[in-house]
């Protein structure tokens, strides 16, 4: 069912015991959220899989279209399992070593087994986004680092650790993945998305995995390494969207240089045509506060002035006293960054690169276009795109146009899956096999939601439903000649 949209700018809503029920999921869609994250680096098999339960039958009540990410852990390095909270004071030596767990007060766990190989003496340890720097001293043995505290804090079980002066050995994806991978799979989640990614072979990687199954998934890049930035050109063309995950951007390559990070691997997503994500610390002072400060709502709206798919709430829903209020507020941050960005004025593509497996001369990304242009300049209500995998909804999406993409599809995967698509709203039509039927079910579902007065135009982008990526017609009509029995 279609509703219009209040954001073109969607939200990716991380999953968690804050908003662990059917009600809280419920509330949180109304409230604009339009994507689940699930986390896989916490939490146990049987709880995900009561929230993909909750988010499944939300969706179903609600007839929206909602997507389920699951974010595989990766190459990420965590601490393991300890009783309690440490303080760790400046100047004090402490003991990592390779282990999931401890109950030694002089020692931290760490759960990756190349940790002793990887680092050398005076390289630096984060814990906790940066917060808590050790240094090392000494290799002690194949499983024992020596090392000194140089900025303390208090840490916990299961916190992220960075190694921003070592070269990690860590394969893409461990075991753990590999199960997170059969998970996502089993119970047909829509998008997964990897951590720590270091080079398109890693993204390889979880494509070889999946193709043991019979279930192809989007694959979303998240951008948080320097070996990243590096080669981002190589894994953008490899992925299936990105997600500018700006913590560990941040602790790896420094804070300062973020905000350009930011912009530029924004701009790359765009040109290449797949989604991209804003993600870590947009309203963080909601955790705890029920409003959020100045300054996150000027991070929030500057993402959307970048122009980003989708902006991310992680602890604030996972973990925060306000998680609907959260969503709620980040709704509004974005209608009214729209409404100031897009007023009378129209976002043209970058520029049309050889991408996602078309051709920069290819007639699918012609026909699109065309039809942007022919919205445009004709001033029609919006763009009506026939489409069986998406591809043609995430192609007028890449050019940014005030106007709405109504993308209409017999595929309910296609359907949750276009939720992360800036400024699409997915409608699912029944199957049915010649274009006037495909018309006629659109029709109703503008209708019956007031979507578009009869008067107004209509650019219709069409091709064959039989095979993904056949788009090869556009027509400018009136909303009334659309289908006109359904009138």
């Amino acid at each position: 069912m279609l509703e219009k949209p209040v954001a073109f700018t969607k939200i990716l809503a991380t999953l968690g015991p804050a908003c662990g029920s059917l009600a809280k999921v419920k509330m949180m869609i109304q409230a604009g959220v339009t994507a689940f994250r699930l986390n896989m680096s916490h939490g146990d098999e049987e709880t995900r899989l009561e929230y993909v339960g909750f988010v499944k039958a939300a969706r179903k009540e609600l007839k929206r279209s909602v997507a389920i990410l699951v974010d595989l852990r990766g190459p990420r390095i965590r601490l393991g399992k300890f009783p309690e909270h440490r303080t760790l004071v400046k100047g004090d030596k402490i003991t990592l070593k390779v282990a999931k767990s401890t109950t030694d007060q002089s020692v931290l766990p760490i759960d990756y087994k190349n940790f002793a190989q990887d680092v050398h003496s005076e390289q630096r340890v984060l814990i906790r986004d940066g917060r808590i720097a050790l240094v090392v001293d000494r290799v002690v043995d194949s499983k024992t680092v020596s090392c000194t505290v140089r900025r303390g804090g208090v840490i916990s079980a299961n916190q992220g650790v960075n190694l921003p002066d070592t070269i990690v050995t860590a394969p893409a994806i461990a075991a753990k993945d590999r199960r997170d991978i059969k998970f996502a799979v089993e119970h047909e989640c829509d998008w997964l998305a990897l951590s720590f990614v270091r080079s398109a072979e890693d993204i390889a990687a979880v494509r070889r995995q999946l193709a043991k199954y019979d279930l192809a998934l989007p694959v979303m890049a998240k951008i948080e390494h320097p070996m990243a930035i590096d080669n981002l050109q190589e894994i953008i063309a490899a992925s299936n969207g990105v997600m500018v995950a700006r913590g560990d951007l941040a602790v790896e390559m420094g804070h300062e240089i973020v905000p350009t990070l930011q912009k530029r691997i924004v701009r790359e997503a765009i040109i290449h045509a797949i989604p991209v994500v804003v993600a870590t610390q947009m309203l963080e002072s909601m955790i705890d506060s029920v409003e959020p400060t100045r300054a996150e709502v000027s991070d929030v709206g500057n993402a959307v002035l970048d122009g980003v798919d989708a902006v991310m709430l992680s602890g604030e829903t996972a973990v925060g006293s306000y998680p609907v209020e959260a969503c709620r507020i980040m709704r509004r941050i974005a209608r009214r960054t729209e409404e100031a960005q897009f007023h009378d004025t129209w976002r043209l593509r970058p520029s049309i690169m050889p991408t996602a497996g078309l051709p920069e001369t290819s007639p699918e990304m012609a026909i699109t276009n065309a039809a942007v242009y022919s919205a445009h300049k004709a001033k029609a209500a919006l763009i009506l795109a026939f489409t069986e995998s998406g591809r043609s909804a995430r192609l007028c999406s890449s050019f940014r146009a005030r106007l709405p993409i109504v993308a209409c599809t017999m595929n309910e995967r296609s359907f949750h899956r276009m939720s992360l698509f800036w400024g699409v709203s997915p409608v699912r039509i029944p199957k049915v096999s010649r274009i006037r039927d495909m018309n006629k079910h659109a029709a109703k579902e503008l209708t019956a939601h007031r979507f578009i007065r009869p008067d107004q135009l209509v650019v219709s982008l069409t091709g064959s439903f039989a095979v993904s990526g056949a788009t090869n017609t556009v027509r400018l009509i009136p909303f009334s000649r659309l289908a006109p029995s359904t009138q």
